[in-house]
């Protein structure tokens, strides 16, 4: 299935002890995983039973044994495994060991960012649960993605506005849908964002900035980069709206550095991440500096400031800078 069809199987249940989800959409996954422990999991008890794992930091043994652990104040655990290709076979055998025989008060949702050699493991997944496909859109599909887009901000775009917003940000979702959002804050009670709307509203100087901050994070230069988030705030943005990019920019070097440690050459990886060459190209620049666990290090840090902002009282900019300085206080890769 796709990720609307899961939205809807979600809608109608019941919920199936396993789900596989592939493909390279990360903002496709990001609203299934949230839409699935808002099911699974209470609001009150999600910090005990929802869990994300990278498979590079544990084995699948400890997988299993926290997956039979019963929940705590919730009828059901949650736990998501991000790159389980990682595993070697011996993790993949006690992998497919529990998948025959899944523990039904909890829900593993494995996320393959490749599909090679997962043969066994998706007919595994088929006989107890669902695999997902989270694709993004081709490219002549984005125009109609955001027009769907649009209805969930109480707004219509024309075809017009929804080609320049393409053309201007490229195929990454979470960045289209980030500019999206800006636009319908843009026209306030007007219900049709034009093209005139996204010229207005969309920043390629604003994405650079964020890269410019990443960029201190990575050199371990706090307050450079807190001089550039407050230039942000300063010019208008919202420490959402730069958590937004910086998760996006965050991604996007991981992906850039798997693809150079896979020997792909920048153009190649442009190509496949659907991205400027001169991006890929300021991101490669900075991919040795850092290694892997950081970037999901970084990437937890960045969600956790995120909720931060979105369920306590403290100040945005305050939880902003706490979090530039966390990231700055990582350790250097070799």
């Amino acid at each position: 299935m796709v990720s609307n069809e899961f939205l809807r199987h979600l809608d109608e249940g019941p919920v199936s002890p396993v789900y596989l989800f592939t493909g390279e959409a990360d903002l496709l996954v990001e609203e299934a995983w949230s839409r699935l422990a808002d099911i699974v999991v209470p609001a009150k008890s999600r910090r005990y039973n929802a869990e994300r794992l990278a498979a590079g930091e544990h084995s699948a043994a400890e997988v299993a044994e926290r997956l039979r652990t019963l929940p705590m104040f919730s009828k059901k655990r949650l736990i998501m495994v991000q790159n389980p290709e990682a595993w070697a076979e011996e993790d993949r055998k006690v992998l497919l060991s529990y998948l025959a025989k899944p523990n039904p008060s909890s829900c593993l949702v494995l996320w393959f960012h490749q599909k090679k050699g997962l043969k066994k493991i998706e007919d595994a997944v088929a006989a107890v649960g669902k695999t997902v496909n989270f694709q993004t859109p081709r490219e002549w599909e984005l125009p109609g993605w955001l027009r769907e887009r649009a209805r969930r901000f109480g707004k219509s775009i024309t075809p017009q506005a929804a080609s320049f917003l393409v053309a201007q940000a490229g195929a990454d979702l979470q960045l289209l849908d980030l500019e999206l959002g800006k636009a319908a804050l843009y026209v306030g009670d007007r219900g049709a964002i034009e093209l005139e709307d996204i010229r207005q509203s969309a920043s390629s100087q604003r994405s650079y900035t964020v890269f410019e901050m990443l960029r201190y994070v990575i050199q371990r230069k706090a307050s450079q980069a807190v001089v550039s988030a407050r230039n942000l705030i300063e010019s208008g943005e919202h420490p959402l709206g730069i958590l937004a990019l910086l998760t996006w920019q965050v991604r996007l070097l991981w992906q850039v550095k798997d693809g150079l440690s896979r020997g792909l050459s920048e153009s190649e990886i442009a190509g496949a991440l659907k991205q400027k060459p001169f991006v890929v190209k300021n991101m490669a620049k900075e991919a040795p500096r850092i290694a892997e666990t950081e970037l999901h290090r970084a990437h937890a840090a960045i969600r956790e400031a995120d909720i931060a902002i979105k369920s306590s009282a403290a100040s945005p900019p305050v939880i902003l800078e706490s979090l530039i300085y966390r990231l700055c206080q990582g350790k250097k890769s070799p």
